[in-house]
């Protein structure tokens, strides 16, 4: 793994005069005094793209500190060569570079996904112990190596999570959203599982066919809430 120099995105076009590879984020800081509760964003399948944007200015007006990285790092990558190791490669940066920032409390930290991100997520809460809350969007459950799918590692969580998902979600079987509720439902943390009737997956995101603004609506909502719950 190639080592990674942190910019952020108004500087995504500055070489690393040590021929690193830049790793890009984007940040968006909300009004007031710092330190603020952070929010790390797992992009989405499409990369960090105006929708991924979107959420972190939607997280900062709710007053978050919000930042999320662009692990395809600027193009190098993409969904089809992507790997476990290279998003937690980029989430680590991310992390470090975090500790160093007066903006952000480290100890008021959340974590938020969609589709692939969500998967993410719901890997952060079984591998990491630093998270206060994590937020999963139709994050694939089910979805993974033998042993390693969310669902059979939710005994190893160690933050509340909500998991949101769409009942018409081609992609995401009622019987594998149950299957994470009835094993979720058996642990001591806080975990919320919440299916939206009539949405299809990424029914948050305004490019998608599948966008619904009711459910968005409701379900961000939720998010915030929850955050709040568990950040502030």
């Amino acid at each position: 793994m190639e080592t990674l120099q942190v910019v952020t995105m108004s500087n995504i076009y500055v070489p690393s005069s040590e021929m690193r590879t830049i790793l890009p984020l984007y940040e968006s800081i909300p009004e007031g005094d710092g330190p603020f509760p952070t929010v790390i964003l797992w992009m989405h399948a499409p990369g960090m793209d105006d929708f991924s944007k979107k959420v972190l200015d939607d997280l900062a007006m709710a007053g978050y500190y919000a930042v999320g990285m662009d692990s395809y790092l600027n193009g190098k990558y993409n969904f089809q060569n992507r790997s476990d190791d290279l998003m937690f490669a980029t989430y680590d940066v991310t992390t470090l570079w975090l500790k160093q920032q007066p903006l952000a409390d480290m100890e008021r930290l959340g974590a938020i996904g969609f589709c692939m991100g969500g998967r993410h997520a719901y890997l952060t809460n079984a591998y990491y112990d630093h998270l206060k809350a994590v937020v999963s969007f139709y994050g694939f459950p089910h979805r993974g190596d033998e042993g390693s799918t969310p669902q059979n590692m939710i005994e190893r969580f160690t933050a509340p999570h909500l998991s949101i998902f769409g009942s018409e979600d081609k992609g995401i079987p009622m019987e594998a959203v149950n299957a994470y509720k009835e094993e979720s439902s058996k642990q001591d943390l806080d975990h919320r599982t919440i299916v939206y009737e009539g949405a299809g997956h990424g029914f948050l995101n305004f490019n998608s066919r599948n966008h619904s603004p009711e459910a968005s609506e409701e379900a961000w909502s939720e998010t915030i809430e929850f955050f709040d719950l568990y950040l502030k």
